[in-house]
């Protein structure tokens, strides 16, 4: 069982739209709730955005943490939050479940930006590293965010690694750079108590959105289904960038042609 709290839109694919189709094709169930509801990714002109009050949430919590323990998860899967009052709620429900469940795995997409901007506040990018980002097993920021949680501007997959050499130094834990970018090349690359392991694509003209949650729920996905952390990211890296190339506009993620794939990987 997997808990996944993100943001969720009705049309395109980022959030919890994103991730809960690829945890089913993988046969693993999912708990989710959605931190922010949107009519599609702001990139197509949406304005409107219901954000969960931080009251509610903790009610939610407080009533989830009643159920079965069967009902509870093994990971947790955190994305995009709207509002600073929903991340203090969040790393209490979170301290609660890990007092609980030793094995509890957590992992954290810090959705803070892309190509070289910020696209939330700076109290919810404080909150998040400074009381969510310690909670974590698990680190899947993009280049941006790589280089903000490293406090460096990274201009190439040396800087890169370096950045990701003092995250993991620092905190002890699986670090991964998604959607670096370098000449014709991007490279997802992860760091987890050794040397650095990459994998490499070829760079599409335009990003799309949604593929860092895709990555993030495809790389958790793999863990859970007891693949080790290298062939994890190889199996989310290849997965990812067969949507992307798949993905005819730059804000709809083709999510089926993942969904096949996975199919076609499990006959």
């Amino acid at each position: 069982m997997i808990l996944s709290l993100q943001s969720n839109v009705m049309h395109g694919y980022v959030g919890n739209r994103a991730s809960l189709p690829l945890y089913q094709a993988f046969g693993i169930e999912t708990a989710h709730l959605d931190t922010v509801r949107l009519a599609a990714h702001p990139g197509h002109g949406t304005k409107a955005r219901d954000i969960l009050d931080g009251q509610m949430m903790a009610a939610l919590f407080e009533d989830y943490l009643t159920l079965p323990d069967a009902m509870q998860p093994q990971a947790i899967h955190i994305g995009y939050f709207g509002a600073p009052d929903q991340i203090e709620v969040t790393a209490a429900f979170i301290t609660e479940l890990k007092q609980r469940y030793r094995d509890l795995v957590i992992l954290l997409d810090p959705v803070f930006g892309d190509h070289g901007r910020a696209y939330i506040s700076d109290d919810i990018i404080t909150s998040v590293t400074q009381k969510l980002l310690p909670l974590a097993d698990i680190l899947t920021p993009n280049q941006f965010e790589l280089g903000l949680l490293s406090g460096r501007t990274l201009t190439d997959i040396a800087g890169a690694e370096k950045a990701l050499e003092i995250i993991a130094n620092t905190s002890g834990q699986t670090i991964i750079g998604t959607g670096i970018s370098s000449g014709d090349k991007v490279y997802d690359m992860i760091i987890d108590n050794g040397p650095i392991y990459k994998q490499s694509a070829s760079k599409k003209a335009h990003g799309v959105s949604g593929s860092g949650d895709a990555f993030a729920a495809l790389f958790l996905a793999h863990i859970l289904s007891n693949h080790s952390k290298q062939d994890a990211l190889y199996g989310a890296s290849s997965l990812t960038h067969h949507m992307i190339q798949n993905s005819e506009s730059p804000l709809t993620l083709n999510i089926a042609s993942g969904l096949a794939e996975i199919q076609n990987r499990t006959l």
